[in-house]
Parts: C-alpha cells; structure tokens; sequence
C-alpha cells in the first residue's frame, strides 16, 4: 500500500477454497457515523487453502511493503510454492510509469527479471480527483499516494504524470531497469491469463484495483475463470488512513474497487488497515534478517532502513496479502460481512461500509442484506509470532 505518510502448511496442489458464500462466519456490522460497529467472529484458520498460481498487482515503490510482498513472493516461486505468473502495476502510492519501473529493476537487482512485468492503468475509473477543491471542502488528507509530489511538497498534477516507465519526472532510485515491461496493457494479461489456466490464478490487488475492475468490465469470463482475489485495502471498523472515511487504495479508486467486491468470485478476501495497524516492523525483525540475510533481497531491504524510530511506528500493510497464502497458519480472525464502498464524491468518497449479523440482518442467509452486495472474508487479526517468524524466514531463505 504505502511506505510513509504525508506530514502460507498446506498442500499447494489444492485449489482455491475459500469461497466466501460457503464460509460460516456469523460476524456483523452496522453502518455507525463514518465506520463500523462489530461483532467478532470465532477465531479462524477457516477452509483457507492456494491456488498454485497468483498475478500480483501493485503500486510498487522501492524496498517498501509492497517491494517485501515481491520478494516473498519471488522467493516462493523460487522454492516452488507457487507460480508467480507476473506482476501488473496500477495508481495509488504512485502513478503506473513510476510502479513499472521500480517493480522491473528491483526485479532485477534480486536476479528474476525473468517474471514478466506489465504496466497498468493508474486513471481511476471516475477520474481523477480535485485533490486542491477536496482539500478546501473536505480537509488535508493525512496520505494521498500519487497525488502528493514529496520533492515539491505538494499536490501533484495528474495531466503532468510520467506516461512512460523509461522517462520518469526524476532519476529513479534505483536507475532505470535493462529489461522492458510486456507490450500488453496489464488488464489483458490478466485476463489472458485466467483463461489459460481457468480456476487456478488469484489475484493479489495491493493497489487501487483499476487493472482488475477493467478485467470485469472489458471480459464478462474473468471473474468465473478467475480461483479469487485478495485484496489490501479498506479501513472497516476504523477511520481511514488517508481521509478521516477512506484508506488510500480505496480512496484513489472507489469506483473500481466497488466493481470488484460486487463480482461474483469464488472467494474475497480482504486484508484492511484495521489489520495493518496491528503489526509493527519493529528493531528485532531488522536484527533478524541482518543476522540471518546473506542474500541481495536482505541487502536491499536493510540499504533502505535498518533503524526503528520508536517514535514512528513502521506498518507493513501489503506483506499480509502473501503470507495468507504462503502460510494460512497466521489467521486468527477471519470474519464473513456484505461488503463494499461508497464511490460517491463527497466526504466520505472510498468508505467501507459492511453489514453483520443482528436482529434484522443475517449474512450467512443473505436476509436484510442490499441489492448488488456480496459476502467477503475480512482478515481481522493473525498470529503475529508465526507471521515475523515466516516473514523473517522466507525473505533470507539463500
């Protein structure tokens, strides 16, 4: 998702079963003001089992969390865990052209510039916003992603973004990548992709969700050929970590990612910020893979940041999204609610708003529930020691 703000054991040969419409989650919650009001479901390492193949969509930056979700990743393809069939770059930390070239030369530098790399889209399906007109009406968000330029500290101008990967506004952190990004736009791959190996491919959404809402709308195949979709995003029962409603990726692009949860995919899951901000990066887990670490991804990771500052707390939003598949065992509490988003301008443009069970409402039977809402798994806490254990371990593996 993000790396600063602005001011899975199991048998790999099973497929993809965790199909919210068959889960027996009892969890609820009532639109309360700009969130949620909750009931906890049972704890839950529920009927989760991988589908062998996965595409991971991404607004990529440098040896961030998104980068760490690569790598680990990258690191399961390499043992054979799973297929990593390419990585698609959309909006939302930054624009695409930015993405495409930090995910192709950090693909690179750890030596797997052979998974291919396509560019994706990073227009929102309603547009661009306003971000100076919001800013007025609504307030100064705390995080906007792509539309905050960090070196003229100020909003960015959209109509000015990089529209090619190879000629970036700046020098690219890490220089510009040798190997090219396929010439295919990022929804076609997709697409292409789920076909061939119908009922096998998830897809990981860590950004805005764009590429895949483009997928449903352009291929009306994709979502029945597609294993299912997990998705980083959304504040559930917490306010938003870009505006006091929205969490950035859902927030740059509500339209789309209303698009995908209202699909009918054989399973959602959804790992939100109200997880996130559960789980720290903290000095020990640094320590960890400096001790351990021999090879380029530990070398990249420990080049950017090696040093804890206490009084900022490190998050590690997108590294969840991998390690439900790679180890289910993290699942704590895996809840089922109706889901989606408000993709209306105004305030609370990119709020979640789920329903749960109550008096009058019952997702498990779909009673009380509107029209054109879908049941969704909402991964509300893991077992930390085993996900900084698996994390540590995969991403130092030589």
């Amino acid at each position: 998702m993000r790396l600063i703000k602005k001011g899975v054991l199991i048998s790999l040969a099973a497929t993809f079963l965790f199909s919210c419409t068959a889960c027996g989650g009892s969890a609820a919650s009532v639109e309360t003001g700009s969130f949620s009001q909750t009931t906890p479901t049972k704890t839950a390492e529920q009927n989760v089992s991988v589908s062998k193949k996965v595409i991971f969509d991404t607004d990529m930056m440098y040896a961030n969390d998104d980068a760490a979700a690569m790598f680990m990743l990258t690191q399961a393809y390499e043992s054979g865990e799973l297929d990593l069939l390419g990585i698609t770059t959309v909006g939302g930390n930054v624009f695409a052209a930015n993405a495409t070239t930090a995910a192709l030369r950090q693909l690179e530098l750890i030596g797997r510039s052979d998974i291919p790399v396509c560019m994706g889209t990073d227009v929102p399906l309603g547009g661009f916003r306003d971000m100076q007109k919001e800013d007025r009406l609504y307030g100064t968000p705390d995080y906007c992603g792509a539309y905050w330029d960090f070196e003229k500290d100020q909003y960015s101008d959209p109509n000015q973004r990089p529209m090619d990967y190879m000629k970036l506004e700046s020098e690219p952190e890490y220089g510009y990548p040798k190997t090219r990004a396929l010439e295919q736009e990022a929804w076609e791959f997709m697409s292409e992709q789920v076909h061939k190996y119908p009922g096998e491919v998830t897809i990981l959404a860590v950004g805005a969700a764009t590429n895949v809402a483009t997928a449903i709308q352009k291929d009306p195949a994709f979502v029945q050929d597609a294993a299912g979709i997990i998705y980083m995003g959304g504040d559930i029962d917490v306010p938003g970590n870009a505006t006091p409603a929205a969490e950035l990726n859902w927030f740059y692009d509500p339209r789309a990612i209303k698009i995908c949860l209202a699909a009918d995919w054989k399973s959602q899951i959804v790992v939100p910020d109200d997880l996130a901000r559960q789980i720290f990066m903290e000095q020990e887990i640094y320590d960890r893979i400096r001790e351990l670490g021999k090879n380029k991804i530990s070398e990249l990771l420990l080049e950017k940041e090696d040093v804890v500052d206490p009084t900022q707390p490190k998050f590690v939003w997108d590294v969840v999204v991998p390690a439900v598949i790679l180890k289910p065992e993290i699942i704590n509490d895996l809840q089922t609610r109706y889901l989606t988003v408000d993709d209306r301008p105004g305030i609370n443009s990119g709020r979640a708003v789920s329903w749960v069970k109550n008096s009058y409402n019952n997702p498990e039977t779909g009673k009380g529930m509107p029209e054109g809402v879908r049941p969704v798994q909402i991964l509300m806490s893991i077992h930390e020691d085993i996900f900084w254990d698996f994390f540590v371990e995969i991403l130092t593996r030589e």
